[in-house]
């Protein structure tokens, strides 16, 4: 903190990054987004054998097949890669097929009816993208029929290490990478990309090939959505996707940016990505397909863009409803349970929304979760919910690594998992329904042996106090100076005493605005789901003292930009 105070930041403010930078940190870094500044990704292994194999079936007019995951980061992937080949490479499109894995049928990685389906289109190489590094045995038999794979990742390898069947495996998180570990699906594919560009350059096979800079939109949302780390100590390339990326979105480089720009009050930031686009876009792959994220985000025109924008939203719209529902009951069941985690089954559950809402039982409770239900199977071209088997997500907490406490039970429990994926922050697995009781306690006792036996509970890290006159919209631009914003680079929020001048309630007493007294005069300031707090009616009056949680953010009305602030909590 003295190192920061020594570079001319105010108190408040050297303390918001000593808290998050855990070492001596040059302030300047955080503002300097040079593409040039970022490491070569010829240090990935296997890039450089990757890339030949890609020039080369560019070269000879190969058909290829990008396999890729159904979520933002899966979705922007396949955007990226078709984009690249397309629009920089000039390869024909006829030469070229999209497979996305259906969540609710085909589940996550190149499965078995993934792996058919690719057969089926008789492709000689196939790029994955946000998945395949733990998918040796259907990699094996798309290699045994003749398809090479190369697999962009960035998820956990088994103990075994990159699939051996695979034609190259591009994953910094390898073991023998020496790479940024934290770059999304998304950033690895545009890496490689970058890499085969310079290639197609250097063979002589094309004279000049436009930068691909314009593709790190693509790259930004799928960052922002995924979210990987955003600390500038751990990955400065991550930061500048996301800026790099998000001054694309908002100069409207795109169809679909013109459209998204257009119903968004102000600049769209890191923010306006994770709550407003990727929840839209990721709906159609919770529900059913993801083709119309990959269609809304490659459309030629804002006519197309808007069409397939509309279907993400009325898809997003059933989304929220499904959510509701399995968090009102998840919330009623977790209540009922000990432990240091939380394991959710619902006979009726619906896959496409377990990841979000173990993340709300994450926020809840302050405990890792898991929420599962049975697995959707197609039987005679029907959807139907298997009898013996269920699929999961997982999100964890600060201190846990969550694939790895899913090995952990792998390794006591052998045959418990029938299967399992993911990283650090978020998971999957799938088990018998029989088992579940006894992969409840296992993983507990999974979660145990990396935090220890402490107590867990929901918290809320507070930045301290700033006195109300710096309550400005100066201190608010110096804290957008630092976004993006994100995992492990949390937005500041601090504490703080006022008085309560006026309260509006705005949707039927789901919201609540409020004007508060900050002395030389009054903010506004906006709290969410008021309807869920205790007490509320009792101490929110006109006139009294209250003391509060908040963040300092931006309210945009008709192009006009103010100061208000965001109640996250009330201090009783």
């Amino acid at each position: 903190m003295e190192n920061l105070i020594q570079q001319g930041l105010e108190q408040w403010l050297a303390k918001v990054l000593a808290t998050r930078l855990n070492e001596s940190f040059e302030y300047s870094k955080l503002n300097s987004f040079e593409l040039k500044n970022l490491p070569d990704p010829i240090a990935i292994p296997d890039m450089e054998k990757a890339v030949k194999r890609i020039v080369e079936a560019i070269k000879n007019r190969e058909r290829i097949v990008f396999a890729c995951d159904h979520d933002m980061d899966g979705t922007a992937s396949a955007a990226l890669l078709w984009s690249a080949f397309v629009n920089f490479f000039e390869v024909d499109s006829d030469l070229l097929n999209v497979v996305t894995s259906h969540r609710l049928t085909e589940g996550y990685g190149i499965t078995e009816p993934v792996a058919a389906r690719i057969i089926d289109l008789k492709p000689d190489l196939v790029i994955t993208a946000d998945k395949g590094s733990s998918d040796e045995i259907r990699i094996k038999k798309l290699s045994e029929v003749g398809i090479d794979v190369i697999v962009t990742d960035h998820h956990e390898l088994g103990e075994s290490g990159p699939p051996p069947s695979a034609y190259a495996v591009v994953n910094p998180i390898r073991q023998d990478s020496s790479y940024d570990k934290y770059v999304c699906g998304a950033g690895v594919a545009f890496l490689t990309m970058a890499k085969v560009r310079t290639a197609l350059i250097d063979s002589g096979f094309k004279t000049e090939i436009g930068s691909l800079l314009p593709l790190m939109d693509y790259v930004a949302v799928a960052t922002v959505a995924d979210c990987v780390s955003m600390s500038p100590v751990k990955s400065l390339i991550n930061r500048t996707f996301v800026k790099r990326g998000l001054e694309l979105i908002n100069n409207k480089s795109k169809a679909c940016w013109s459209v998204f720009c257009s119903e968004q009050n102000g600049p769209v930031d890191a923010e306006t990505i994770g709550f407003k686009l990727a929840p839209a876009i990721a709906a159609a792959g919770r529900l059913d397909w993801a083709e119309a994220g990959f269609k809304f985000l490659t459309a030629n025109t804002v006519e197309a863009a808007t069409e397939h924008w509309e279907l993400l939203k009325s898809e997003n719209e059933e989304r929220k409803k499904i959510e509701k529902s399995m968090r009102e009951r998840a919330f009623s069941k977790a209540s009922r349970l000990n432990g240091h985690s939380i394991i959710i089954y619902f006979d009726d559950g619906h896959s496409g929304v377990h990841g979000i809402t173990a993340s709300r039982l994450v926020e809840a409770y302050g405990k890792a979760s898991g929420v599962f239900s049975p697995r959707v199977v197609k039987s005679n071209n029907l959807m139907e919910l298997s009898k013996d088997i269920a699929s999961g997500s997982f999100r964890g907490i600060p201190g846990l690594h969550v694939r790895d406490a899913l090995a952990f039970v792998d390794k006591l429990h052998p045959g418990l998992l029938l299967s399992f994926g993911g990283h650090h922050g978020a998971a999957g697995a799938s088990i018998k329904i029989s088992d579940i009781d006894k992969f409840a306690h296992a993983y507990d006792e999974a979660v145990i042996k990396q935090i220890g036996n402490q107590e867990l509970k929901p918290t809320i890290q507070i930045d301290g106090e700033i006195p109300n006159e710096s309550i400005t919209s100066k201190t608010l631009e110096k804290i957008e100076s630092l976004e993006p914003w994100g995992r492990e680079f949390p937005s500041p929020t601090f504490k703080g005493t006022f008085q309560i001048s006026k309260i509006k309630m705005m949707s039927e007493g789901l919201h609540c605005r409020l004007s508060l007294n900050i002395g030389r005069g009054t903010v506004e300031a906006i709290w969410f789901n008021v309807n869920d707090i205790d007490n509320f009616d009792s101490q929110v009056k006109v006139g009294n003292q209250i003391q509060l949680i908040y963040k300092l953010k931006s309210n945009w009305f008709q192009n006009r930009k103010t100061l208000q602030l965001q109640v996250i909590a009330m201090i009783s």
